[in-house]
Parts: C-alpha cells; sequence; structure tokens
C-alpha cells in the first residue's frame, strides 16, 4: 500500500524534474537568442529584402533596439524549439502509454516541420510576390516608405498563420485516427472547406489583394487535399487497432 510519504516524494521529485526541464528549456532560448542576436543585422536584411529597395524607417528612437531585441528572442526561441519540446516530452512521457508515446513522437517532430514549411513558403513565396503588388498601389502618387516595427510584425503575422495553416494535413489526419468523422465525410465537406478557407485567408490577411489572398487560399486547399489522403491512412490505421484490441481481448 502506497503511504502518503511515498506520495508526497513522488510529487516532489516530479516538482523536481519539472524545475529542472525549465530550467534545460530557458536556457537553451538564452543561449540560443544570444547567438541569433549577433545574426539579427542579417535576418532583418533577408526579412526586408522583398521590399526591394524601399525605405524603411524607425519611428522613434526606442522603436531599433526594441525590434532588435524582438527579432533575436523570436529567432533564438524558433532555434530552441525542438529542445523545448523535447523537454515537455521527457516530463509527460512517463505517465504515457507506449502507443500514446509513438503518436507524440511522431506528431510533434511532423507538426514542426510542416510548420517550418510554411513558414518558408510565406518568407520565399508568398512574401517576394505579394509585396511588389501591394506596394503598386498608388504608386504615382506615394512613395512606399515602412515603418520597422510595423514591417516585420507584417510579416510575423502571415509567418505565424501560413505556419498554423500548414498544419492542416495532421489536424485532417488526428480526426480521422480519432473517429471523430470519416474519410468520406471529410471528403463531402471539401466545399464547405474550400468557402470557409477563402473567409479564412480574408480575415487573416492584413492586405486586400487578390494576389496574397490566392497565395493563401490555394494552399491550404492543397493541404486539405493531403490531408484527405493522410485520413485514409489514419482511418485504416485506427481499424486495425481496434482489431487487435479485440483479438487480444
Amino acid at each position: 500500500m502506497t503511504t502518503t510519504n511515498e506520495r508526497a516524494m513522488g510529487l516532489f521529485e516530479h516538482i523536481i524534474e519539472l524545475r529542472q526541464r525549465l530550467f534545460y528549456a530557458v536556457g537553451a532560448v538564452l543561449i540560443a537568442t544570444i547567438v541569433a542576436s549577433v545574426f539579427v543585422d542579417t535576418i532583418v536584411g533577408w526579412l526586408v529584402a522583398p521590399l526591394q529597395g524601399s525605405s524603411v524607417i524607425v519611428l522613434s528612437p526606442t522603436e531599433a533596439p526594441i525590434v532588435y531585441f524582438k527579432v533575436a528572442l523570436a529567432a533564438g526561441f524558433g532555434v530552441s524549439l525542438p529542445v523545448i519540446l523535447y523537454q515537455l516530452y521527457s516530463f509527460a512521457a512517463p505517465g504515457l502509454y507506449q502507443n500514446e508515446r509513438s503518436v507524440v513522437l511522431t506528431f510533434l517532430p511532423a507538426a514542426l516541420v510542416f510548420f517550418v514549411l510554411g513558414a518558408a513558403f510565406t518568407l520565399q513565396v508568398l512574401m517576394p510576390i505579394s509585396l511588389p503588388v501591394l506596394m503598386g498601389f498608388l504608386g504615382e502618387v506615394v512613395e512606399p516608405t515602412y515603418s520597422l516595427e510595423s514591417y516585420l510584425s507584417f510579416v510575423t503575422t502571415l509567418v505565424v498563420w501560413m505556419g498554423l495553416i500548414f498544419e492542416t494535413p495532421l489536424a485532417v489526419y488526428v480526426i480521422a485516427r480519432l473517429g471523430l468523422l470519416t474519410p468520406k465525410q471529410l471528403s463531402g465537406g471539401r466545399r464547405v472547406v474550400w468557402f470557409l478557407a477563402v473567409i479564412f485567408a480574408a480575415v487573416i490577411t492584413p492586405t486586400t489583394d487578390p494576389v496574397t489572398l490566392l497565395l493563401v487560399t490555394g494552399p491550404f486547399i492543397l493541404l486539405y487535399e493531403l490531408g484527405l489522403l493522410l485520413a485514409h491512412l489514419g482511418s485504416r490505421q485506427r481499424s486495425r487497432a481496434q482489431r487487435d484490441s479485440q483479438s487480444s481481448a
């Protein structure tokens, strides 16, 4: 029989382990941020490159330092994210079943990869194509000049949302794997999803031009179709797991 002291000791050990995991995660972020701070000028130069030489200004004495530390912290967090996810998994793993561990070990890296692909698509395709279109509006009347902080906020918004949109195949797979919807039901709602994709793209994009809207909506639709293929895989895996469970019982 487990005593109160044993239970308290178990809880205390969990608290110690949680503190150690947080220490490792925070330490990884700090180290990555310090390293990233050396490359902030290069990172900002790369991010403003799609502006094709248009002026980027700061509107207050503190804007440039604030942007500097925000970029360093964001880059440091992004680089250290695999370490953070590993620490979270290591803390939670003892409380998971073996099959749950397998799902987590498969899902987390895949989610990270898809998010990175979404960010890369934004920076390498979406921004270089949409920015010249945006800058062309009233081009004969105004000269495009942007606040550095506002511009980077615009870029960050697109990167985050596109990273989340690129998680669509995994979300569809999980829905089918858990049996919440069948692949047939997911396919039947294709038209509704396409319509909602257009509405969603219009909401999240801070622009109104059709080029940006198409560049956001198109990948979402393609990713949903990829998710439908993965949904069939998830459904088969669910059926196989149920058969194995019934046979072992």
